[in-house]
């Protein structure tokens, strides 16, 4: 007996359709951080963020920012 469903459903969201398919189809691992990074690039999270967090490092040692630096590790 199989218990996972065919389908969720999420809350709906004015003129949009979310869903989770369990289905398969053409998926590949690589999807979910170009996915993400799109999204980001969109809404500006990890920049939002990173002009929050306080940078106290020496600037004549940085070589990357910190929005650099989260992308890289969140994507």
């Amino acid at each position: 007996m199989n218990s996972t469903p065919e389908q969720l459903r999420f809350a709906s969201i004015p003129a949009h359709t979310v869903r989770a398919d369990f289905a398969g189809g053409g998926l590949s691992s690589d999807l979910g951080p170009v996915l993400l990074r799109g999204v980001d690039l969109r809404i500006g999270l990890t920049k939002r963020l990173a002009a929050a967090l306080p940078d106290r490092r020496h600037q004549s040692y940085v070589s990357h920012s910190y929005h650099d630096l989260l992308t890289q590790r969140i994507y």
